[in-house]
C-alpha cells in the first residue's frame, strides 16, 4: 500500500506556514523592496535578487512535467508539493513586482488598472480558501494564473537579469507566455468537461497575449524610474537652467528644452521619446539613455520651431518606444 502523505519535514513546514499565512507574502514583498532600492543605488544586489526572482518563471514552465512525474512515484504527493511550491513562487514574483510598478506609475489609467489587477493576484495568492477554490482547483485556471505571474516576473526581471530594453523584454515574454499557453494547451482543456469552457479557454489564451500587447503602452515601465524632470530654456553641460511653467509667444524664440534624468537597471542601454503636444499634433524626438548611474541619466529635448498658433498648453510626455509613460511636463504660452 502506498503512502501518500507528505514527509514529516514537509507536514511541519506546512503547519507552520498555515499559522503564518502573512509570512511568504511578506518576505515576498519585502525583497522586492531591498531589491527596488538596490536598483535605485544601482547596486548589483538587486540583479541577484531579481535572478532569484526569475527562478520562479523557470519553476512555473516545468511545474506541470514535475506534477506528473511525482504523481507517478507516490499519488497525492506531486498535487502537494507542487501546489506549495507553485502558490509560494507566484506570491514571490507578484509581490517582488509590485514595488517596482508603484515606483513607476503615473497618473494614466491603463498603468493604474494594470497594478491594480497585479495586486489583486497578489492578495489571491495570499489567500488560500479563494486561491484553492478559485486557481488551484483546475489545470486549466491554474496554468493560465502560471502564464499571467510568469508575464508580471519577466516583464519586470528580465531587464535586470539580461540587460534588455523594456521594448524588447515584453515581446520576449509574450512569446515565452505563448509557447507555455501551446505546450501545456492539452493538459488544460482535459481537466474542462463542457465544449464551452474549452472553447473560452481557447480564445482566453489567444485573445490575452494580444490584448496585453495592444495596451502595452499602459504597462507600468517598471525598473525606470525619473529622479528630476523640468522645462526651461537653458541648459549648461546637461544642468537644466531655471524652470519654467509658461512663457510669451516672444519669448519661443529662445527655445524650450524638456530635461529628465532618469535612472535604469546597470547595464540597460533604453531608448526614450519626447512627445511634444499642442492642439492635436505631435513631435517625438528619440533619445538614448545608459542604466547604473544613481542619480539618473541626463538628456533632454529641444525645440526650437514653434506653430504661429503656439498659444495654448504644451505637452511633454516622456515615454519608452512602446508608449509606455514615463512622466508628463507641460507649460503654457500667453
Amino acid at each position: 500500500m502506498t503512502d501518500d502523505r507528505p514527509t514529516s519535514a514537509f507536514a511541519r513546514l506546512l503547519r507552520f506556514l498555515d499559522r503564518v499565512p502573512w509570512l511568504v507574502p511578506l518576505v515576498s514583498f519585502v525583497s522586492g523592496v531591498i531589491g527596488f532600492v538596490m536598483v535605485k543605488r544601482g547596486a548589483d544586489l538587486a540583479r541577484v535578487i531579481a535572478f532569484i526572482a526569475l527562478a520562479g518563471w523557470l519553476w512555473l514552465s516545468i511545474e506541470p512535467l514535475v506534477r506528473r512525474f511525482l504523481e507517478r512515484r507516490q499519488p497525492g504527493a506531486g498535487k502537494l508539493l507542487s501546489n506549495f511550491l507553485t502558490q509560494s513562487l507566484q506570491q514571490e514574483m507578484l509581490f517582488f513586482a509590485l514595488p517596482f510598478m508603484f515606483g513607476a506609475i503615473q497618473r494614466d489609467v491603463g498603468q493604474i488598472a494594470f497594478i491594480a489587477i497585479a495586486s489583486l493576484a497578489a492578495l489571491l495568492t495570499a489567500l488560500d480558501p479563494l486561491y484553492e477554490k478559485w486557481v488551484a482547483a483546475r489545470a486549466a485556471t491554474r496554468l493560465l494564473f502560471h502564464a499571467y505571474c510568469s508575464l508580471i516576473a519577466a516583464v519586470v526581471v528580465v531587464p535586470m537579469v539580461v540587460h534588455l530594453p523594456l521594448e524588447q523584454a515584453l515581446p520576449l515574454a509574450l512569446g515565452a507566455v505563448g509557447i507555455w499557453l501551446l505546450l501545456t494547451a492539452p493538459m488544460s482543456l482535459r481537466s474542462l468537461r463542457s465544449p464551452g469552457l474549452k472553447a473560452a479557454w481557447i480564445a482566453c489564451s489567444l485573445l490575452a497575449p494580444a490584448l496585453v500587447w495592444v495596451l502595452r503602452a499602459h504597462i507600468p515601465p517598471a525598473g525606470l524610474a525619473v529622479t528630476q524632470a523640468v522645462i526651461t530654456q537653458t541648459i549648461d553641460d546637461l544642468t537644466p537652467g531655471a524652470a519654467i511653467r509658461s512663457l510669451s509667444s516672444s519669448e519661443l524664440a529662445g527655445g524650450v528644452v524638456a530635461f529628465v534624468a532618469i535612472r535604469a537597471p546597470s547595464g540597460v542601454a533604453q531608448s526614450i521619446v519626447f512627445e511634444w503636444r499642442h492642439k492635436g499634433e505631435t513631435e517625438r524626438i528619440t533619445s538614448e539613455i545608459q542604466g547604473g548611474n544613481d542619480t539618473g541619466w541626463r538628456t533632454f529635448s529641444r525645440k526650437q520651431v514653434f506653430p504661429q498658433d503656439a498659444q495654448g498648453r504644451w505637452f511633454v510626455d516622456v515615454r519608452t518606444p512602446q508608449g509606455q509613460l514615463l512622466r508628463r511636463l507641460q507649460f503654457s504660452v500667453d
